[in-house]
Parts: structure tokens; C-alpha cells; sequence
């Protein structure tokens, strides 16, 4: 059995694992370090695949970037310090979850993910490599869909902003 092969099923199983991990653990500090795993665990599976971009990108945005921002919004807001999480949205969570894996039974059989047309063919990219491939991809073809969303993540970040200040102004106004 190759070494490859074998890291893709560690991967895996510790990501299913601590993705199981976030679901049913009853604090929430406990369950945000679950899912900083589960994140890695998929960088890793990215690793394994050939897609360092991605694998790279995962660990910087969402394993370091959003779990921060979890940890701080947790650890600031009072009424969630120590709070357990409520029995009825775990079990709201096991049909979402049934449903993730037919979709994922189905892809995995049908082989609906295989891409072997364009830029994205794999002895393209291990022609030109993964970065050059994405940017290519990202700066031709898909130029406008790339600044429409830069535009709204602006508007997402000015109008955070207006209502920050909004409430530090009400607030000040309150105190005085």
C-alpha cells in the first residue's frame, strides 16, 4: 500500500472523527477545538491530493482565521461562556448529516468530481503547477465573478463598520 494512500485514510478518519467531535460535545470551547482539527485534518486531505493551494488556504483562512474569531466572539459574550449546547439542535444535526452522505455516497459512486477537461486536466497542472493553474483559471475566465465578490466582501466590511460605531456611539451617548 503506498504512503499516499495511506495519510488520505488517516486524514479522513481523524476529520470524520473530530467532525464528530464538534457535534456532540457538550461544551462549546471543546467543540471549536474539534472543528480547528477537523479543519487541519481536511488541509491534510488537500495535502494528500495534490492541491496545495487549497490545503494551504484551508489552514490560513479557516483553521487560523475564523477559529480565532469563534474563540474571541466566545470567550467575549457573556452569556456564552461555559454553555453547553442544547440536546435538540444535536439531534437536528443527524438528518443534515444523512443527507451529506448520500450526496457524498452518490459523488463517490457516480464519479460526478472527476474533471479531466481544461486547464484542470492532470497532466496540465503538474505541467504548470497548482497556484499558476488557480490563478490563471481565476484572473481569465472567472475575472468578474472574482470582483463581484471582492465588491460585496467591501460592502460586507464598510456596513460592519457603520454598525459598530453605531452601537460605541449609543453606547457613549448611554454612559454620559
Amino acid at each position: 500500500m503506498d504512503l499516499s494512500v495511506i495519510a488520505f485514510w488517516s486524514f479522513s478518519t481523524l476529520a470524520v472523527l473530530s467532525a464528530i467531535g464538534v457535534v456532540f460535545f457538550k461544551n462549546i470551547i471543546y467543540s471549536v477545538l474539534s472543528l480547528i482539527s477537523t479543519l487541519i485534518m481536511v488541509s491534510g486531505l488537500f495535502f494528500t491530493l495534490g492541491a496545495e493551494l487549497v490545503g494551504a488556504l484551508q489552514i490560513l483562512i479557516y483553521a487560523v482565521a475564523i477559529v480565532v474569531f469563534y474563540v474571541l466572539v466566545i470567550s467575549t459574550v457573556p452569556e456564552y461562556k461555559g454553555k453547553a449546547i442544547d440536546p435538540k439542535y444535536m439531534l437536528l444535526s443527524l438528518p443534515v448529516g444523512f443527507l451529506l452522505f448520500l450526496e457524498l455516497a452518490y459523488v463517490s459512486v457516480y464519479g460526478a468530481w472527476a474533471s479531466n477537461t481544461g486547464i484542470f486536466k492532470p497532466e496540465v497542472l503538474n505541467e504548470i503547477g497548482n497556484v499558476k493553474a488557480v490563478s490563471t483559471i481565476l484572473f481569465t475566465k472567472f475575472l468578474f465573478p472574482f470582483e463581484v465578490a471582492s465588491l460585496i466582501l467591501l460592502v460586507a466590511m464598510i456596513g460592519a463598520i457603520i454598525l459598530g460605531r453605531k452601537e460605541q456611539v449609543m453606547d457613549e451617548e448611554e454612559v454620559k
